[in-house]
């Protein structure tokens, strides 16, 4: 029986693919870095130290880009840049029965400004950003602790390859959310196994209801 769900939110709740990789190419050049936008865009969606590295980048102060992005990053979103990608509905007929908490790569103050901007505040009980952890399965064996479950009882839900692998390592079902606002590909998700995979929250309703 399922007791708890977790998510993701760019790309699994809110559509900001788009604002995110202009806002990081935006401080990127704004500092005088040359880099592959082509790889950029496959690397969003990481930590941001993941993603400079790749890119074969020697950022002296991580924090001072990071800032600056996600100055750029929740302007963005506030301004109108940010939308949900599904309905919502499921997931207001679901927060009645089961605690809805959200662990993202998105640092926390980012993730309440577009709740609040997407009109969906109250919808979740918790908001863990990337400030919060180093790695989100860590993360979620803490909260299934703290909360006396057995990871079996828990759900990650995520639109990219890594949020199914965080969900592996943590030893609860992994589900992949994929449609036009995943910022991984059906292949790429596909390689990684997902227990389930589903196009919105109605698909996840009723996989909650059929693990018993």
């Amino acid at each position: 029986m399922i007791k708890v769900i977790f998510f993701d939110f760019d790309g699994t709740i809110s559509d900001a693919k788009e604002i995110s990789y202009l806002s990081l190419v935006r401080v990127l050049k704004e500092y005088g870095y040359k880099f592959n936008e082509g790889k950029l865009r496959e690397l969003m969606g990481v930590k941001m130290q993941f993603i400079l590295k790749e890119l074969g980048l020697e950022v002296k102060d991580i924090e001072v880009i990071r800032k600056k992005f996600y100055k750029y990053f929740t302007e963005a979103a506030l301004a109108g840049g940010i939308k949900l990608c599904v309905s919502m509905k499921p997931l207001w007929e679901l927060k009645s029965n089961y605690p809805l908490i959200v662990i993202s790569n998105s640092e926390s103050y980012f993730l309440k400004a577009s709740i609040k901007k997407l009109k969906i505040k109250g919808l979740f009980k918790k908001i863990y950003g990337a400030d919060k952890f180093e790695r989100k399965d860590d993360m979620l064996k803490k909260l299934f602790k703290k909360m006396k479950i057995k990871p079996s009882e828990a759900i990650y839900i995520g639109d990219r390859f890594s949020d199914i692998e965080y969900a592996r390592e943590a030893g609860c079902v992994a589900i992949a959310i994929h449609n036009k606002c995943s910022w991984s590909n059906l292949a790429t998700i596909k390689k990684e196994k997902p227990d389930y995979i589903i196009k919105d929250f109605r698909g996840l309703k009723k996989i909650v209801s059929s693990i018993v």
